[in-house]
């Protein structure tokens, strides 16, 4: 595009930057809901090499059998920590997830059921996809879709991109094995590690690491220390076994006291087993899911391996005697997935190293450090700060090159402690006449809406006459100096931010 510079992370004045998304997990569906019902004017692209949207949260189906589908990577997620993600209530109110309440339990390593909470995923608020675990994925790419944001909204599915190429300029060129371009972009997403980790090499026998291999000659220094953090990072594989029971043998298994069974510390180094789900079929069959940490190579050999391991621990609680390959009596169908070093065990990738605007590359996924790490809700959690990220800083650089049409009339674009943040003043309904300093200007009901890093924060104007300032007690914001806002939280000490508006960034908020 014209006017394009690597240096800005943007493609050039007034135009809606396009996004190419490498994966549509969780983190990419999310990233587009929360990116189009902010107002992303650009294309946006989910490149995924699987069939359909969800990735480990995806539901298997056959058109042969239309009463089979399996859940067959993660049965549930969980809400551990802190408010529920800005997306919960709209996919919770379409009736795309619902909350779990299926009994669940914990196995020791002699082989005794004990509480749940002893597994990470069963603690918390506990969320399933309300016909499969794909309604997750299915649920935000609605959401997305539905937002009335005027850019596009694109999947393509049964697609691995193999290579990246940075063009000149800016921006992103993406290619397939054969190193066929298969389409641009302004920005490059990954909302998984499969092209920044070594693990690319030794899986795949690949010689280069993509997305390291592109970077080279690029000079941006974020984009190194994001690639080195991804590098250190331990991933953990995943071998599945998943089993179709028969009804009458699936009677005994639906009469276990859980849908859902983990495995502790012990547990998983007697039988390599992580957790086992039951799930129901409408026809009185019903699916085991079991997640297998073995390390076999060969199919079969892994399915015979987890399927031994599956009636060791689970016989005795079937009434069978140990070892007499009863409890597996009624398999008609086997099939293994692997999830090949896809779970983040260790490490992390700072949530301030999630955007590079120099080279246009940002991450987002349940491997960047912080509350939901290695889970579900931290691939929502991501994504929603990610959007939030970008579109302020797609805001701030369009106040930069002296486009403001492209935002709201009442925001402006701030840069605070290195940040962009967007600053949203609303004037709201007048609830209570008489309040001190209305003629001054203070508007009872008056809020502003700060976008910054991974925080939104709504704070409610103040009575205080002169200049408009706004607090909730925790948060403050000024603006005595309307090009110097005083940004302040109070956490014991008070935390003083360093802001500035961004030049062409519309009238001061003072003079509105």
């Amino acid at each position: 595009m014209a006017g394009s510079t690597a240096e800005s992370g943007q493609p050039g004045p007034g135009a809606a930057p396009s996004l190419a998304v490498i994966g549509a997990g969780v983190a990419g569906c999310a990233l587009a809901a929360g990116l189009r019902r902010g107002g992303w004017g650009g294309s946006i692209v989910l490149w995924e090499a699987g069939r359909g949207p969800g990735g480990r949260a995806a539901t298997r189906r056959s058109r042969h059998d239309p009463g089979w589908q399996i859940d067959h990577g993660a049965p549930l997620f969980n809400l551990l920590d802190g408010p529920e993600p800005d997306l919960m209530a709209p996919l919770l109110a379409g009736g795309w997830i619902e909350p779990w309440r299926e009994p669940a339990a914990l196995l020791d390593g002699e082989g005794h059921l004990g509480p749940a909470d002893g597994d990470p995923l069963l603690r918390g608020r506990l969320y399933r996809g309300r016909r499969g675990m794909d309604d997750l994925g299915r649920g935000l790419l609605s959401l997305a879709a539905a937002s009335g944001s005027p850019g596009t909204l694109d999947g393509r599915y049964g697609t691995l991109v193999r290579h990246l190429k940075a063009r000149h300029g800016g921006g992103w060129r993406l290619a397939d094995a054969t190193g066929a371009v298969q389409a641009e972009a302004d920005w490059l997403v990954l909302t998984g590690t499969l092209l920044a980790h070594p693990r690319a090499r030794e899986r795949f026998g690949w010689p280069q690491v993509p997305l390291q291999q592109a970077s080279r000659g690029l000079g941006d220094a974020g984009l190194e220390a994001a690639l080195a953090a991804i590098a250190s990072m331990e991933m953990d594989e995943r071998t599945n076994l998943m089993l179709t029971i028969e009804p009458a043998a699936a009677a005994r298994w639906l009469a276990l006291p859980f849908r859902l069974l983990g495995f502790d510390g012990p547990a998983r180094l007697r039988w390599g087993l992580r957790r086992l789900s039951i799930q129901p079929l409408a026809d009185g069959r019903c699916a085991v899911v079991a997640h297998g940490v073995l390390e076999e190579p060969d199919d079969a050999a892994a399915i015979t391996a987890l399927e031994a391991a599956v009636g060791a621990a689970l016989a005795p609680l079937l009434g069978q005697r140990p070892g007499g390959g009863e409890a597996l009596a009624g398999v008609e169908r086997r099939q293994l997935m692997r999830w090949g070093a896809a779970f983040p065990a260790a490490g992390g990738l700072p949530a301030d190293a999630t955007v590079c605007p120099r080279s246009r590359v940002a991450f987002c996924g349940d491997f960047v450090a912080g509350p939901g790490f290695g889970r579900i809700e931290g691939a929502l959690r991501s994504a929603q700060a990610l959007a939030g990220r970008l579109l302020a800083l797609v805001l701030l650089l369009c106040f930069a090159q002296g486009s403001p049409a492209t935002a709201a009339a009442d925001a402006i674009a701030y840069r605070c402690d290195g940040d962009p943040l967007l600053a949203t003043s609303d004037n709201g309904a007048v609830d209570a006449p008489g309040i001190p300093n209305t003629a001054a200007g203070t508007v009872p009901g008056a809020t502003v809406l700060l976008e910054w890093r991974d925080l939104r924060l709504q704070l409610p104007r103040t009575n205080n006459a002169g200049p408009p300032s706004y607090t909730d007690g925790i948060w403050w914001w000024s603006l005595e100096d309307p090009a110097q806002p005083r940004f302040l939280h109070r956490r014991g000490a008070i935390e003083s931010f360093s802001c500035q508006a961004v030049p062409a960034a519309g009238p001061p908020a003072g003079d509105r």
